[in-house]
C-alpha cells in the first residue's frame, strides 16, 4: 500500500506542475492579444477621397419607345386581273417607277384595239361631216343670191338654211371625243395592271405570287423606307412641357450599339391619349446603314432638370444613417462625421445642399469601416477618380 500511495503523490505533483504551467502560458498569450487588438486600433484605416467641387447634374428619365418605318406603303391594284410576273420577294430593295408586279393585259389590250378603231372611225366621220357643211355653206351662199335676184322662191332658200343648220350640228366633235375618252380609259386601265414601287425602299411583304388573282381593295406588296425611321413614344404630363418641335434627344437601341443615337422631334401631341393619360410624341432618326429596323425596342432619354454651378459629390460617399444622411470629411487624417442634406442626383452624383463647403476631403472609399474620430491613411485609387487630401 505505501508504494501506491508513492506513486499517486507524484502523479498529482506532476498534474499540478502542468496546471501551473497552463496558467503562465495562456497569461503570456493574452497580454500578446491584447497588445495585438491595440496595435490594430491604432494602425490607420486605407481610404480614397474626394474634393467637393461645384459642378453640374442633369437629370433624365428613360422611355420606352419602338422604331416605325417613316413611310409604309401598301401597294393595292386599282382593277382585278391575273398575276402574270412578280419581280421582287421580301427584302428586296427597290427604286421608285421599278415594276414589281404585271397582270394579265390581253382583254384590256383588246379593249385598248376597240376603242382606237372607235377614234379612227370618229375621225373619219368628221372629215366627211366637214366637208358635207362646206357644200350646204355654199349651197345656202348661192341661193341667197338668186332668191335676191327673184330667181327662186322663198321655198328654196329655206330648204337651203335647214341643210347648212343640219350641216353644223357639231356631232362629229362630241364623237371624237367620246372615241378618245374611251380610248384614254383603256389606255389607263392597261396601265394599271402594271404595278410599279411608288417610294425607294425595301419590300417588307410579299402576298401574291403568279397564277393568282389581284383585287382592288387586297395590298399585294408591302415597301418600307429604312433611311429614316421613327421613334414613337408616351411622354408623361409631369415631362411634356419640356419638350417642344425640334428638339434633340438620345435614344438608345442596345440590340444595335451602346452609342445612343440622336433623333429629332417631328410629332407632339397637343393632348393626351384617353388610355395612356400620357402624350404621344414621334422622332425622326436618320438610318443610312440600315442598321435600325422596325420594331427593335428602344429607349428615350429625356432631360427633365439641369442644375449648374451646384456642389456636387459622389453618391458613394453619402452614408445613410438612420434618418440622418452623413460623410466622413478627413482633416489631418482623422474622421470627421458631418451632416449634410441632398438634393438632386443622377446615376453617381449627388447636389450637396448643407453641410459642406468646395474642398472639403470627403472620404468614398472605405466610408463604411471608419467612425469619428478615426485615423486614416488617404491612399490614391488607381482609377484617378479620387483627389488625395493635401
Amino acid at each position: 500500500m505505501g508504494w501506491k500511495w508513492g506513486r499517486n503523490r507524484i502523479f498529482y505533483g506532476l498534474l499540478g506542475v502542468l496546471f501551473f504551467l497552463s496558467i503562465i502560458s495562456n497569461s503570456g498569450c493574452s497580454q500578446k492579444s491584447n497588445a495585438s487588438i491595440e496595435e490594430a486600433q491604432n494602425r490607420p484605416v486605407p481610404v480614397t477621397v474626394a474634393a467637393v467641387a461645384k459642378g453640374s447634374i442633369t437629370r433624365s428619365v428613360n422611355l420606352a419607345a419602338k422604331l416605325s418605318p417613316r413611310m409604309e406603303v401598301n401597294l393595292i391594284p386599282k382593277v382585278s386581273g391575273k398575276v402574270v410576273t412578280v419581280t421582287v420577294d421580301m427584302g428586296d430593295s427597290v427604286s421608285a417607277g421599278q415594276v414589281l408586279v404585271q397582270m394579265d393585259t390581253s382583254d384590256v389590250e383588246a379593249q385598248l384595239r376597240q376603242a382606237e378603231a372607235g377614234l379612227t372611225m370618229a375621225l373619219a366621220k368628221q372629215r366627211i361631216d366637214q366637208a358635207t357643211l362646206e357644200n350646204a355653206r355654199l349651197n345656202l351662199q348661192r341661193v341667197q343670191e338668186l332668191y335676191a335676184q327673184g330667181i327662186v322662191p322663198q321655198r328654196d332658200l329655206d330648204t337651203a338654211q335647214m341643210a347648212f343648220v343640219q350641216a353644223n350640228t357639231g356631232i362629229a366633235e362630241a364623237q371624237i371625243e367620246q372615241a378618245e375618252a374611251a380610248v384614254a380609259l383603256a389606255r389607263n386601265q392597261l396601265q394599271n395592271l402594271t404595278l410599279t414601287a411608288p417610294i425607294s425602299g425595301q419590300i417588307a411583304s410579299r402576298k401574291v405570287n403568279p397564277g393568282e388573282m389581284a383585287n382592288p381593295g387586297v395590298p399585294v406588296l408591302t415597301l418600307v423606307d429604312l433611311s429614316c425611321l421613327l421613334v414613337e413614344f408616351n411622354v408623361p404630363e409631369g415631362e411634356i412641357n419640356c419638350l417642344k418641335m425640334g428638339d434633340q434627344l438620345k435614344i438608345k437601341v442596345p440590340a444595335v450599339s451602346r452609342e445612343p443615337f440622336i433623333g429629332q422631334i417631328v410629332g407632339l401631341a397637343p393632348t393626351a391619349d384617353a388610355q395612356t393619360k400620357s402624350f404621344p410624341v414621334k422622332l425622326e432618326i436618320t438610318n443610312p446603314e440600315h442598321q435600325l429596323k422596325p420594331g427593335m425596342f428602344a429607349e428615350v432619354e429625356l432631360t427633365t432638370d439641369i442644375y449648374q454651378d451646384v456642389l456636387v459629390l459622389p453618391k458613394d460617399a453619402v452614408v445613410d444613417k438612420g434618418d440622418i444622411k452623413i460623410v466622413y470629411v478627413v482633416r489631418d487624417n482623422l474622421t470627421h462625421e458631418t451632416k449634410v442634406k441632398t438634393g438632386a442626383s443622377d446615376l453617381t452624383s449627388s447636389v450637396i445642399t448643407e453641410g459642406l463647403q468646395e474642398g472639403d476631403q470627403v472620404i468614398v472609399t472605405g466610408q463604411n469601416t471608419v467612425r469619428d474620430q478615426t485615423l486614416v491613411e488617404v491612399v490614391v485609387d488607381p482609377s484617378g477618380g479620387n483627389t488625395p487630401v493635401n
